[in-house]
């Protein structure tokens, strides 16, 4: 007899794939295939003007063209419905499904345009998909959890709610890994996200789904969150932009995690951010919500006003950090950093190479905090339903662990080692002493290693010690490991552990399943200034894009 988790993933895949329309279904899918991303234009399902919608148009494009009736928020949503339906099909990246009440709002969104002859707010009509911690009533949050897999949400989340109150359309809910706990997004409730791109390498995680979903092009902007890199992972993995905002500056009310309630107090904060195909439209997204005054529905929402000082022909002064002293960036990754540097001083801004000494103690900080809590409401979550299995990835990387017995001790201890770090950093990067100008950011890595194969992803270090310090982080782009990165060699000594973790990626019999394997950069700002993150980011893309230099390409962006 099937264990309860079984039965429980069995129903919920049945349930989800049945709202699928016969009409959406792909036919002869070739399993052999590994780059997918083309496939929805080619398999014959849209039309050419679903391609258009879908292919050649930013967010904030689309509402434009709605808001002028070029097109109906209907069209538009049952464009992004169809190929939502596709992308499922192909890297498994939808947990919940709600077409039709989506095409329903459409078609009021339509009326309402008609009869007012102004949009109902600045999202009118804009299909946006949400990874599936937030609520929204009727479905459940199961964040990769068959316990929680069969108990509907009763309220939506904040920022649900708010996105519907300017306009937004939402139409699906995207997977997560379990409990979102881990860098690869596959459950045994849902399945194995893929990397469009590429289906033998990850989609990251823990928003993978709504990276893969975005890559496909099945959605234009969707929401993620992020404690640890949970953004920004899997936008690099799906060659896509992400952002983690500050803390404290989006709505989080009503995200399911597996956490105790009142537990983010006491942990490195989780924040929710973007993802899309440009860096744009994630700065309209964060000038959209602004606008909103979220403050006003989430009690822990500070008030900020949203706004870049940097105009589009600025010239930056960043900070390029390639060594944080605990991972070093494998030959294709170093290669991208210094493609990267010599585009940015040839489009005329100032690049000084960094050294953070501080940044090995700031992740030890960083890990104490992230595992002060222990484990034991994870694994409860998974005896309760017969014993559902670990995925691959957590198999190898967590046990059952209780909170620790002094834990607030502990906590008072790291809290101090986090105000040092905070402090060290500052004096570091922002105010330098005198004779010394302040960067207005810094590139560096998102990881040691390009995009991995499944249940690869080594660490977080380039990621997590930016969460706990509370930096605005976000992540750009740029191009694929070619031919030639694979010929490439390490020429440095290891830094230790978790370095030889990374370096095992580029032993000679595994390299060659990384060609192919996405690549991006990480850009962080001071805390506090998104705006001036978001802008910077605008800066470097468009210098990325405009480069000659062959090896630089820009990837998922829509020709506009």
């Amino acid at each position: 007899m099937p264990a309860q988790w079984e039965e429980i993933g069995r129903q919920k895949r049945h349930e989800r794939d049945s709202k699928i329309p016969d009409q959406w279904r792909l036919q002869n899918i070739d399993k052999s295939r590994t780059d997918v991303i083309s496939v929805p234009r080619e398999c014959g399902l849209l039309t050419d003007r679903e391609l258009d919608i879908t292919e050649n148009y930013d967010a904030k494009g689309i509402v434009d063209a709605i808001a002028r009736q070029r097109w109906t928020s209907e069209e538009v949503t049952i464009a992004f419905c169809k190929r939502a339906a596709i992308a499922q099909q192909l890297v498994n990246c939808l947990a919940e499904i709600f077409f039709d009440a989506a095409i329903d709002r459409a078609r009021y969104l339509d009326n309402y345009l008609q009869e007012h002859r102004k949009p109902i707010g600045p999202l009118h009509g804009l299909p946006i998909s949400v990874k599936d911690s937030f609520s929204i009533p009727g479905f459940p949050s199961s964040v990769g959890l068959a316990s929680r897999a069969l108990t509907p949400d009763t309220a939506y989340a904040t920022m649900p709610a708010l996105l519907l109150s300017a306009g937004a359309i939402l139409y699906v809910k995207t997977t997560t890994p379990q409990a979102q706990m881990c860098f690869d997004t596959n459950s045994a409730l849902w399945g194995r996200t893929l990397c469009p791109y590429k289906t033998t390498l990850t989609a990251g995680g823990s928003s993978g789904g709504e990276a893969a979903l975005i890559a496909m092009k099945g959605s234009v902007l969707g929401i993620g969150s992020d404690v640890g890199g949970s953004v920004r992972i899997p936008a690099f993995c799906c060659n896509l932009f992400g952002v983690k905002p500050t803390s404290y500056r989006t709505p989080r009310l009503g995200t399911e995690t597996i956490e105790m309630p009142g537990e983010n107090a006491v942990r490195i904060p989780v924040c929710v951010g973007p993802l899309a195909r440009t860096a744009g439209d994630c700065k309209w997204f964060f000038e959209v919500l602004a606008s909103l005054q979220p403050w006003r529905f989430d009690s822990q929402v500070l008030p900020y006003t949203f706004s870049s000082p940097f105009e589009k022909d600025a010239k930056l002064k960043i900070g390029l950090l390639s060594n944080n002293g605990i991972t070093a960036p494998l030959p294709p990754v170093a290669a991208v950093l210094d493609e990267v540097r010599r585009t940015l001083v040839a489009a005329g801004h100032t690049v000084e190479l960094i050294t953070l000494p501080e940044f090995t103690p700031a992740f030890t900080t960083t890990a104490g905090l992230l595992t002060l809590t222990g484990t034991n409401g994870f694994f409860d979550a998974l005896e309760s339903v017969g014993g559902e299995p670990l995925s691959p990835w957590l198999a190898t990387r967590t046990k059952r662990v209780n909170m620790r017995p002094n834990a607030l001790v502990e906590f008072c201890k790291l809290s101090h080692q986090k105000q040092q770090a905070e402090m060290a950093f500052i004096k570091r990067l922002w105010e330098r002493g005198q004779g010394k100008d302040r960067l207005d950011v810094v590139v560096c890595p998102v990881a040691g290693h390009p995009t991995p194969k499944h249940d690869d992803w080594v660490a977080i270090d380039w990621l997590s010690v930016w969460n706990m310090l509370d930096y605005p982080a976000a992540v750009i782009p740029v191009r694929t490991v070619s031919e030639a990165d694979l010929r490439r060699e390490i020429t440095v000594p290891s830094l230790g552990r978790w370095d030889d973790g990374c370096r095992k990626l580029w032993n000679p019999e595994v390299r060659n399943a990384l060609q192919g394997a996405p690549i991006g950069i990480q850009v962080v700002g001071r805390k506090g200034e998104d705006g001036e993150l978001c802008g910077a980011m605008e800066i470097i893309a468009e210098a990325l894009q405009r480069s000659n230099d062959i090896d630089i390409i820009i990837c998922g962006v829509p020709k506009l």
